[in-house]
């Protein structure tokens, strides 16, 4: 089998691309021959993949995309004896994730954080652009299969672009458990505490994530004003990529401004993780959040909302809590205080990383390759020369190629 994942880019920062490197690697093993496309590479080595540079000139990010999805219509032309599987909206892919879920619904869903500009959003070029391409991708007769990460990602693409449901497969992000290890976490715990002066006495929360505002920012801010007026002690840790001028600033008016710590982007984040006491998501749109699933590897309760696809791999009051309004500012601070009590955040966490176990990334991986065996018997009419990998399972899987 001949395979071919197209990636814009890649940066190692990305709970996405450790994901593609668990891909790759899985590939190799199974004796696939593999190509990664893409525009850049942020990283010392490609560990035994074959990296295929496409160039991209420099030009404005809609603009951007297009040229990129022409390269690799372009490499896919002159290669038409592998299987194009992508990772990004591109027009005659034959595999398609959606990880970054459907542009059409995000935007349908954003209208609640910009309710007065959602016809400008709409008129914009980046998101035509997307839009565009999200059309004519599903639309193209060469698409061959589906991968949503979550079921309510397979009844948006349905909805919006009518994709019949059966050339949809539902296969749930995994984790390396491996990365979470439960004997590292008391002293993980101290180390954070040491590092940013957190009393033992305050409980800290773990927000990870880029894109303030779509993954409730706001909402969180206000939960911890509401907190901080009930004279509660707890700390919220801010890791990832964004202004925290305006949330910062809001806290401070509102008597919260201590509570809020922004470290700022970082490589991986396991020490965050297994040294925090729980994690609050509150996002307004996201299609399986890596962040909220490595926090339950790290026997972490997780508040989210159930506009997250990881919501569908635990129940509300099992392993956390999940909240049905985004805006909701009230609740989400009183199930933050909830978890400020040490006994349930015990149970909650255990129950969290029991619900981690069922979705151990090789056997996530593997049921993605099952889905591309197919997909390439379909292509090629020959089954893959090598045997299915051990670890494709059905599992969360519906539907087939």
């Amino acid at each position: 089998m001949r395979v071919a994942i197209a990636r814009y880019r890649y940066s190692p920062h990305g709970g996405g691309e450790r994901y593609l490197d668990a891909m790759a690697e899985r590939l190799r093993e199974t004796g696939a021959d593999l190509r990664i496309l893409s525009s850049s590479w942020e990283r010392a080595e490609m560990s035994g993949s074959t990296w295929v540079p496409l160039r991209v000139p420099n030009r404005p990010a809609p603009v951007r995309l297009f040229l990129f999805a022409r390269a690799v219509r372009q490499w896919a032309r002159a290669h038409p004896d592998w299987l194009l599987f992508s990772w990004e909206r591109l027009p005659g892919t034959e595999v398609y994730r959606a990880g970054d879920g459907c542009h059409a619904e995000w935007l349908a869903r954003k209208r609640s954080l910009r309710p007065h500009a959602a016809m400008l959003d709409r008129m914009r070029p980046l998101h035509r652009a997307h839009l565009l391409l999200e059309r004519k991708m599903f639309s193209s007769e060469k698409l061959l299969a589906v991968i949503a990460n979550s079921s309510r990602g397979k009844e948006e693409i349905v909805r919006h672009y009518g994709v019949a449901g059966e050339k949809i497969v539902v296969i749930h992000n995994g984790v390396d458990l491996s990365r979470f290890p439960a004997s590292e976490k008391d002293q993980a715990r101290a180390a954070l505490r040491g590092r940013f002066g957190i009393p033992e006495e305050e409980t800290v929360f773990l927000f990870v994530g880029s894109g303030f505002a779509r993954k409730g920012m706001g909402a969180l801010t206000n939960a911890a004003i509401a907190l901080a007026r009930r004279r509660k002690r707890f700390r919220i840790l801010v890791v990832g990529k964004g202004d925290p001028r305006p949330y910062r600033e809001r806290a401070e008016a509102g008597g919260a401004g201590g509570a809020f710590l922004f470290p700022g982007p970082v490589s991986g984040a396991e020490d965050f993780y297994l040294g925090s006491d729980a994690f609050v998501f509150p996002t307004i749109y996201e299609p399986f959040s890596n962040a909220c699933l490595e926090a339950l590897a790290a026997g972490l309760p997780v508040i989210t909302t159930e506009a997250n696809g990881a919501a569908e791999i635990f129940r509300d009051g099992d392993a956390g809590f999940l909240l049905a309004d985004p805006f909701d500012a009230a609740t989400l601070a009183d199930r933050m205080e909830d978890l400020l009590d040490g006994r349930l955040r015990s149970r909650m966490g255990a129950a969290a990383r029991a619900a981690a176990e069922q979705v151990p990334l090789e056997k996530k991986v593997g049921e993605v390759l099952r889905v591309l065996s197919l997909a390439w018997e379909r292509k090629t009419g020959v089954p893959p020369a090598s045997p299915s990998p051990a670890g494709g399972e059905r599992g969360e899987t519906t539907g087939s190629c």
